[in-house]
């Protein structure tokens, strides 16, 4: 090409370029789409654009002087940009607002702002950029970044985007390749790849190429007890867990010849997970894993000699083994969730009681603000929601409440709630319309699937015809590319097809949810029953952002039923008492009390020194341990026809007393949340 013909191409494109930012649509309304990374990395990377969202748009107003509407997309926050357009919310917005199937304030968009390229797509295939490319030039929308304005009308537009597209992508690969290539492949040779270390083994750093996992005696000898223990526990996980609770450490910190390198990748220097290193005091260093530390531990193929590289695979017989693979495969089958070959499994020991049928189970919390479950303790019939405290390694029960009784309390007011909200005229309408903006929104969803698929049938055609083309020379190189080019474009076609076949999954929408509700009323009390499980969970959730229980007093619950939006942003708080007095087992101390004062004592001394338990649930527990009263004592000053104290403990009428709550009332008695003593007796009860 001559010299001429080249400055003739270069004076046109300058051209090109000057005759696009003049008819830049600066008087149209644009959005910005803004795939900011995750907060970890904006952190690192403060001078991004994107970090500074105001001094973006502040270019589109001074430096390109647009006037109209600037709209901001930032659905897409964390999100890889290889990531195809229908996995991105922000993105596949974008696409109908190209479209035009969505407008802003009843208008089209003309333009979109992105920092680069590589911000809206990564794709190595470049199926994303070519269908971006397609829907704007057809739609006559620019696409503006912080090098160039593309105008897809224009060729040099086009091929400059594509390219830019394929730098993007080519750029993350490489980045890919430097930063982790080297470290993928010893990893895949059994060699040491940076990863955390296990308790019982080392890096052998002799060789820098081939570093490998080495036994660390001391800590090895506590893994293979750990191992053995659990099989003389005929696999009691949670007794394991109560034995290791009670020593002060597990594993002693390291010897002072062990490498920094090694100490410093021990699991137990991590911040989370793992259990916790001892900081300070006589046992400062050594470490004690968590209950999840344990049960990786037995877990973990690593100690009958496996490494798993990262890439995924196994290479057996990597390094030595710390135990032999019976002892192992016994911990495996009793604790993990899948097997060696990665296959789900339902460990041997684990009981699942999936089939309570609370509706409750989703929004239930107790006091701590901790999930309680629904599930039973003793009777497979008598489903009860539990609340269990975790402190270290063991758990421990605090209090339960039967399934059915609760349901029956909070649904008493979930109806009078319901009951109370204006019918919508037109909820039918509105129904109507909700259920056809979801059918749009999945019908554009399988609309950019089917795109995606039809760009990358085109593009996989094209190279399989320059492989085949026999006026093309080819390198070995060359025809590997290709294969490999197309190998990649049907493996992608096959996903996307299977995404298509895929039944549609239902997903909870709050507001369809909330319609559907008002089509019951008003007899949603006669239709309750008649209604799936699944159906009357999606209704509290629409309605109840959580419910709250608690024991008050040793014969009183509190439940506290925080409503969303629907109903109203306030809270109901209602009392009500157990059937029967406090069942909660008694402590030796108490049995040590009974024992001493019982014979002899007044009973309002008794009831004074056990202000949890009822006049009638001590002498009942008394008859059992065979305590009798001695009938030369002072006579009672309580009478045991006296309801109120041969039934009730001491604590529980000052709590009737202090909140105003009848003991007489058999039902659940309803106030509404608000700062006052109800409440600042519910902290101080906490803060107990």
């Amino acid at each position: 090409m001559t010299k001429r013909k080249i400055r003739s191409i270069q004076k046109r494109e300058r051209k090109s370029l000057l005759y696009l930012n003049q008819e830049f649509p600066s008087d149209e309304d644009g959005v910005l789409y803004v795939r900011q990374s995750k907060l970890v990395q904006m952190q690192k990377n403060i001078h991004s654009y994107e970090m500074q969202t105001n001094k973006f748009v502040e270019h589109f107003r001074n430096n390109l002087h647009c006037t109209g509407h600037i709209e901001i997309i930032a659905d897409d926050e964390g999100e890889s940009g290889t990531k195809d357009i229908h996995e991105r919310k922000g993105l596949a917005r974008t696409v109908r607002l190209i479209q035009g199937k969505e407008l802003i304030n009843g208008r089209r968009i003309r333009w979109i702002g992105a920092v680069h390229v590589s911000r809206l797509t990564r794709d190595p295939w470049l199926i994303t950029p070519a269908v971006l490319m397609k829907d704007c030039y057809e739609n006559e929308v620019w696409i503006s970044t912080l090098r160039m304005n593309f105008n897809f009308e224009d060729e040099y537009c086009q091929r400059v985007f594509m390219l830019e597209a394929e730098e993007a992508a080519r750029h993350l690969k490489w980045m890919k390749e430097i930063m982790g290539g080297a470290r993928v492949i010893a990893s895949g040779k059994g060699y040491y790849d940076g990863r955390w270390l296990v308790p019982g083994y080392i890096v052998d750093r002799t060789d820098p190429l081939k570093k490998k996992y080495i036994i660390y005696e001391p800590h090895a000898e506590v893994v293979k007890w750990l191992f053995r223990r659990f099989l003389e526990l005929d696999g009691d996980f949670a007794e394991l867990c109560r034995e290791v609770e009670k020593k002060p450490y597990l594993f002693k910190k390291f010897e002072s010849w062990v490498d920094e390198k090694n100490t410093n990748r021990f699991v137990g220097n991590r911040k989370k997970g793992g259990g916790s290193l001892i900081k300070e005091g006589e046992y400062k260093g050594n470490y004690k894993p968590s209950a999840s530390g344990l049960r990786s531990i037995l877990c973990n193929p690593v100690y009958i000699g496996w490494w798993l590289p990262i890439d995924g695979g196994v290479v057996e017989n990597n390094h030595d083994a710390i135990v032999d693979e019976a002892l192992f495969t016994f911990a495996h089958k009793r604790l993990s969730t899948h097997d060696l070959n990665g296959e789900r499994q339902k460990p041997e020991r684990t009981t699942r009681s999936g089939a309570a049928k609370g509706v409750l189970k989703k929004v239930i919390y107790d006091d701590l603000d901790e999930p309680m479950y629904a599930g039973y303790a003793h009777d497979p019939t008598d489903y009860s929601y539990t609340s269990i405290e975790r402190t270290g390694l063991t758990t421990s029960y605090r209090f339960s409440l039967n399934v059915e009784r609760l349901d029956r309390i909070f649904l008493e007011k979930l109806f009078e709630r319901i009951e109370a909200l204006e019918k919508l005229e037109d909820w039918e309408d509105k129904l109507e319309e909700q259920l056809a903006s979801k059918a749009q929104i999945q019908g554009e969803h399988r609309k950019l699937i089917q795109k995606s698929i039809a760009e990358a049938t085109r593009r996989r055609q094209a190279e399989w015809d320059n492989l085949n083309d026999p006026d093309i020379p080819k390198t070995k190189q060359m025809r590997i590319d290709y294969a490999t080019t197309i190998a990649g474009l049907e493996a992608k076609i096959a996903k996307w097809q299977q995404e298509l076949e895929a039944p549609e999954e239902e997903e909870d929408d709050e507001e369809i949810t909330l319609y559907e509700i008002h089509s019951l009323l008003p007899n949603i009390i006669e239709k309750w029953d008649k209604l799936s499980l699944k159906v009357r969970l999606r209704f509290v959730g629409a309605l109840v952002r959580k419910v709250n229980l608690s024991e008050v007093a040793p014969s009183w619950l509190r439940i506290e039923i925080h409503w969303k939006e629907a109903i109203g942003n306030f809270s109901d708080i209602g009392y009500f008492k157990r059937y029967g007095t406090n069942r909660s087992t008694w402590s030796e101390e108490e049995k040590a009390i009974l024992r001493d004062m019982y014979p002899k004592e007044d009973a309002s001394v008794i009831i004074a020194a056990l202000p949890d338990r009822s006049w009638s649930a001590i002498m009942t527990k008394a008859e059992k341990l065979g305590i009798k009263r001695d009938r030369n004592r002072r006579p009672n000053l309580i009478h045991a026809t006296d309801d109120a104290v041969r039934l009730s403990s001491q604590k529980d009428r000052e709590f009737e007393a202090e909140i105003g709550v009848s003991p007489s009332v058999k039902g659940t008695q309803w106030h509404l949340a608000s700062h006052s003593r109800m409440q600042i007796h519910q902290q101080s009860r906490r803060a107990q």
